[in-house]
Parts: C-alpha cells; structure tokens; sequence
C-alpha cells in the first residue's frame, strides 16, 4: 500500500506541478472541471452503493455547468438563478414521473449535495489559479494540505494510540491530527522561504494552522460520507489512494478557505 501510495504521488504530483507554472489560468481550470466530472462520477456511484438514487447525468452536467459560469465570472445572481432551476427541474420532473414525494425529496436531495460538495468545493482551486497570486496559491495551498494529510497518515500510523473520532473514523488518531497540524505549519514556514517570501510570520502561522485544521474537517467529513454509503474508497483511480475524492478530500475544504483568505485581501 505505501509503495502504491509514493509510486502514484511519483507520477502524478510532478504532472500537476507543470501544469500549474507553465500552464494558464485556463488549463487549470479545464484540468478542475475534468475533476468536477470525475468527482460527481465518483459520489453518485457512492450515494448508489448507499441505497440512494442520485440523476448521475444531470448532476454532472449541471455540476460542470456551474463550475465553467464561477470560473468564467458569472454574476452571483446568474449562478443563483442557474442553482435555483437546478433544484425546480429536479422536483419538477421527478413530480411529473409519479415518483412518490418521498422519493422525490430524496433524490433531489443527493443530487444536490454532489453538486455543493463535489462541484461547489472543488471550483474554488481554479478561481484561486485565475488570481494574480494565482501559481503561489496554487502551490501554497497544495504544498501546506498535502504536507497535512502525509503527517497525520504516517505519525498516526506509527504513533497512534488514542481514538480522534471512532464513530467517523475508526483509524483516525489524536497523535496523527496533532502530527499533521504540526506538518501544516512546518511547510507553511518552508512556503515562505521557498517560494512566497511576501507572506509574513503570523501569516505563516495561522494560515498553517488553519488550513490544516480545516484539512482534517475535509478528511473527516469523507470519511463520514464513506460509511453512511457503506464504501471503504469513492473509487479505485489512483492506486494506494483509491478514488479522486479520496485524494482531494482535504483539498475541498482548505480550497475555499485560502479563497477568502486571499479574496479579503489578507495574504
């Protein structure tokens, strides 16, 4: 497993890296919708496994749809007015097919949480790389929550001992959430002497912090979507991770965060 884990890291993270320094906001984007796709694929196929019955083809397009309208700067109201006959088409048409109200609900309702979770989460990277700061980000964001996750898996796989949150997580330990903060903070400092000399000490500091604590949220937040659809992985695309979502969960939650960050003009 950890041979797989580095063998695919290996191959993968030097792609990603190219393609961020030499290729442009759009190239980013489109490899962010490729994801989009690949994730919303990877959810429904869950939520079925789980007993549920997501529209897989109408939220994946509408997931793509929206994701190109945040990218390409649609107004708020246009991507309110496309989410809100998102949900009416969803109720509507499962109304005129004699589904049960129940049902209806519950249908509608998977569907839109793929959307949120997997397209709504998973735009913010591609809105960050069309920044001015935009490569920085990029690296900054993935460096810091990767750096993370690679903490807390391997300090609580050789040091764990005390449960962090067994009902979610059976394998999640407090020595590896405190060892992954301490990673997130540590590469943040290693950011800023490496490639973003701009960002200050207490910067350094909290947004470590606060992206890895944010990062653990992800992480568990998946790891409760996994066991209420009974999988053990959202997929088997990179081996010794499993699916895309599996390895991007973190991601999905530290992204919108550094969006702020950045948006507020803070960093």
């Amino acid at each position: 497993m950890h041979l797989k884990r580095i063998l695919s890291a290996a191959v993968l993270l030097p792609a990603f890296l190219l393609l961020v320094q030499f290729g442009n906001a759009f190239h980013f984007f489109v490899l962010v919708a490729l994801a989009i796709l690949v994730g919303l694929y990877e959810f429904y196929g869950m939520a079925k496994a789980g007993g549920w019955h997501p529209f897989t083809t109408v939220g994946v397009v509408c997931g793509v749809a929206l994701s190109c309208m945040a990218f390409f700067e649609a107004p708020a109201p246009w991507l309110i007015t496309a989410l809100t006959g998102v949900v009416i088409f969803l109720l509507s048409s499962l109304l005129v097919g004699g589904t049960d109200q129940k049902e209806a609900v519950s249908r509608a309702a998977i569907t839109l949480l793929g959307l949120m979770y997997v397209a709504g989460l998973m735009s913010f990277p591609a809105l960050l790389r069309s920044m001015e700061l935009g490569r920085t980000y990029i690296f900054y964001l993935v460096f810091v929550t990767w750096a993370g996750d690679t903490g807390a898996f391997y300090v609580g796989s050789t040091m764990g001992k005390r449960l962090l949150c067994p009902s979610v997580s059976p394998r999640k330990t407090v020595e590896g959430s405190v060892g992954g903060l301490i990673c997130s903070v540590l590469a943040s400092g290693l950011a800023k002497f490496w490639f973003w000399e701009g960002l200050g000490v207490v910067e350094v500091v909290v947004m470590g912090l606060g992206l890895g604590v944010m990062g653990q949220v992800g992480d568990l937040c998946e790891s409760m979507l996994k066991r209420s659809f009974g999988v053990k992985d959202t997929g088997a695309l990179i081996p010794g991770h499993g699916g895309l979502l599996d390895r991007v969960d973190s991601l999905l939650f530290t992204g919108p965060v550094l969006y702020v960050v950045a948006l507020a003009g803070w960093v």
